[in-house]
């Protein structure tokens, strides 16, 4: 028996110490180790999707990574184009994944990682990385094209038609990709019908002369199944749905097509394979998180198919109304979701300030300040949740209590970094000081504002009638639009 790679040794060791870290909500340890284990088995996908998965978590997934992040990739971009140039595919990979560790949703990254693992062969790696990249990017053309060919080269050919069949749609011109489409059609009846695995055209022929019973396809398609079973390895679904059959008490089954289905956005398969998991393990609390977001999801969906119909037919009331419901109804949910789920994660920053948000956005500010304090020890979340408490404070009456989150918030905010907070900040301070007759700082304040963005809110109109006097307001009047903040 030969002995094991001492590399593969050393980099499942780094594995298992990133797993015990990010448990531990250890997320610099756990990025680290997992990046070790990556460059000792780059072609190790699970090792990519681990790492990959643990800076977005870091980040609170905020969708945008470190602070400044778009400055700082500048010299990693150049690193990545001088490797290329080269052929230097390691380097390419290197560079790529370094980039990632500031900003995990960059897809130009993903993009550049899936190109280094075409060119080393690393088939799952591609396609992992090219698929993570199409999912940031989902109508680029170029993305699509690269996916849709190293689909093909996998043998995955209907996934890889609806690549090309993205760029079609996008680009109805595209003649190559419309011959892909077609390419992808044939090569799909090729490899079903065997002509893969034939040696010339005699054997196809003697497949397809293989007598039919008709009895046994009848009995199949009463039990539910295909007269033509996908072959191993050619649909993850139908493999995963064997597995399961095979072993039905392994719920890492159940749990992997679920996943698969949540991918595919059949919400509806995923969230019922979650329940059957909980059934059998009740207690579970990670499978249970998993199933909620799914429900959330779905509630999203209807959301939107129903915002999408009120905007279609304005004049009708009903619609409307129907779309405020399911509104208030995920707002409910998400908040009776994440109260619990705040007691088992008592260290996540990102989901107590998620949490203050849905109770500052149904004017609950009592429930929303005290999560709003806990989070602003966050860097990542300092200066937003200073701005939020600061409103929080003032629409509750306590207004010096305001003033005081705002100051601290304006003494590291800058607005090319964090425009919203910033502008948001000096709105309400700008407010403030209108409404105490002191016309020199409101002035300041949306001077500030107008900088940045001349359109911003009615601050052109609050500057003209500051020359007319103090206005009547209270701190009361704003309404908040969909995503949460105010109009």
């Amino acid at each position: 028996m030969s002995e094991p790679n001492p590399m593969q040794k050393a980099a499942q060791e780094w594995y298992r110490k990133g797993t015990e870290a990010l448990q531990k909500q250890n997320f610099d340890f756990a990025v680290e180790s997992f990046g070790r284990a990556v460059s000792m088995k780059p072609d190790n996908v699970l090792y990519r999707q681990t790492r990959h998965g643990s800076l977005e978590r870091m980040y609170g997934g905020n969708g945008s990574g470190a602070r400044m992040s778009a400055v700082r990739l500048v010299g990693i971009r150049g690193r990545v184009k001088k490797s290329r140039m080269k052929k230097d595919w390691r380097a390419v990979d290197q560079a790529a994944e370094d980039g990632l560790f500031l900003n995990p949703w960059d897809a130009q990254l993903f993009a550049d990682i899936g190109e280094a693992a075409v060119q080393r062969e690393f088939q799952e790696v591609a396609e992992y990385a090219w698929k993570k990249a199409v999912k940031i990017d989902r109508a680029n053309i170029a993305y699509n094209d690269a996916l849709g060919k190293v689909l093909m080269e996998g043998n995955k050919f209907l996934e890889a038609r609806e690549c090309f069949k993205r760029i079609c749609d996008a680009d109805p011109t595209n003649g190559p990709a419309r011959s892909m489409m077609t390419q992808c059609d044939a090569q799909s009846v090729m490899y079903r019908g065997g002509y893969e695995d034939a040696e010339n055209t005699r054997d196809v022929a003697a497949q397809a002369e293989t007598p039919v019973n008709a009895y046994d396809e009848d009995r199949k398609a009463r039990k539910g199944q295909q007269a033509n079973a996908d072959a191993p390895g050619e649909s993850e679904e139908t493999d995963l749905r064997q597995a399961i059959r095979k072993d039905p008490s392994s719920l890492n089954n159940y749990l992997r097509l679920a996943e698969y289905y949540r991918e595919q956005r059949q919400l509806t398969q995923s969230l019922e394979l979650y329940e059957q998991v909980l059934e059998k393990a009740p207690n579970n609390t990670e499978v249970l998180e998993f199933r909620e977001d799914v429900e959330l999801e779905i509630l999203q969906d209807k959301l939107a198919d129903a915002r999408s119909l009120s905007h279609k037919h304005p004049d009708k009331v009903r619609l409307k109304e129907k779309a405020a419901d399911l509104k208030a109804s995920l707002i409910d949910r998400e908040i009776e979701i994440l109260e619990p789920r705040i007691e088992r994660h008592p260290q996540d920053m990102k989901m107590k300030f998620d949490l203050a948000q849905l109770f500052r956005r149904t004017k609950q500010f009592v429930k929303a300040i005290p999560l709003y304090q806990q989070a602003s020890v966050d860097i990542r979340l300092k200066e937003d949740s200073l701005v939020w408490l600061g409103e929080c404070f003032v629409r509750s009456g306590q207004v010096a209590l305001g003033i005081r989150q705002f100051d601290k918030a304006l003494e590291s905010l800058v607005a090319a970094d964090k425009p919203d907070p910033f502008k948001l900040a000096h709105y309400w301070q700008g407010r403030i000081a209108e409404k105490a007759d002191r016309h020199d700082d409101a002035d300041k304040h949306y001077t500030e504002i107008l900088s940045v963005d001349y359109g911003y809110r009615d601050v052109q109109t609050r500057l003209e009638k500051l020359q007319g006097g103090n206005r009547d307001l209270t701190f009361e009047d704003e309404d908040e639009d969909e995503d949460g903040t105010d109009n």
